[in-house]
């Protein structure tokens, strides 16, 4: 059986070094906002596509009818999950923006960034604990190495996952730096790395977790998906404006955006669960 220490503190180190290395290295960038968000709305794309992969599209393909396949009330608490995510960030969004007084302070608009960070964590929490259940108790063939291998299926598999973790945290460097970096008052040294702790933290307590139990993962990632959405709207704020503008001010969405963003989604996947 692999050892714990092992198995957690390597997913730990795999996770948190190329995540601040992210952080401090994109945020240190100056190029015009709006490429660099460009770029950032690329890989939402992707995070998009493959953390709802990994939610099992939400379940679309338990269908409504005939009622035995829908799946009962895992599949409703799957598309909950969902709809927790849009809430939570459209209620830490008006909070961060919010519709009328002066301009948001520097805290107020470190929500943005923070809570993209904090809910990618929360699919982050699914991948530890489901790469870590699949190997924790199973015989291993050889050495603890070679069980981490196993956790992650191939060793270019294992070999990619810092990588794929370095290109998920640059969509919260990339928000941070569009919407804080042109700040006239100075950056708080708490700042990356509690962005680091937000995304990164989850996936180690996952592990921990994975070690001893075993849990559908799915929710966790039903609710993570749902950063994309977040992180899309405030990406294409910068593209929208002038290329010469060095800054960028957030606007203000309200619970109503998100909700339409929200039940746009949800329309056509109920139409979905009719195929």
């Amino acid at each position: 059986m692999i050892s714990f220490a092992f198995i957690v503190g390597s997913l730990a180190l795999a996770t948190f070094i190329p995540t601040f290395v992210s952080l401090y290295l994109v945020s240190a960038l100056r190029p015009r906002p709006r490429y660099l968000a460009a770029f950032g709305v690329g890989l939402t794309f992707w995070y998009f596509y493959d953390t709802l992969a990994e939610a099992a599209s939400l379940g679309v393909n338990n269908a409504l009818y005939p009622v035995y396949l829908f799946g009962g009330i895992p599949h409703l608490v799957l598309i909950g999950a969902f709809v927790a995510g849009v809430a939570f960030i459209a209620a830490v969004d008006h909070v961060s923006v919010p519709a009328a007084g002066p301009a948001p302070g520097r805290r107020a608009l470190f929500l943005i960034p923070a809570v993209v960070a904090l809910v990618m964590g929360v699919h982050g929490l699914g991948e530890g604990w489901g790469a870590v259940s699949a190997v924790s108790s199973s015989p291993t063939a050889g050495s603890d190495f070679q069980g981490l291998v196993q956790a992650f299926g191939t060793f270019p598999a294992l070999a990619s996952y810092p990588v794929h973790k370095f290109l998920e945290a640059s969509m919260v460097a990339i928000i941070y730096t569009v919407y804080l970096k042109g700040e006239g008052t100075d950056a708080g040294w708490w700042e990356v790395p509690l962005l680091g702790l937000l995304f990164a933290g989850p996936s180690a307590i996952g592990a921990a977790f994975g070690y001893y139990y075993s849990l559908d993962t799915t929710y966790f990632f039903a609710f993570g998906v749902t950063a994309a959405l977040y992180a899309m709207v405030r990406m294409m704020e910068p593209i929208a404006r002038s290329p010469r503008d060095a800054s960028v001010a957030p606007a203000h969405y309200g619970f109503k955006v998100f909700f339409a963003i929200g039940l746009g989604m949800l329309v056509l996947y109920a139409a979905a669960l009719l195929h």
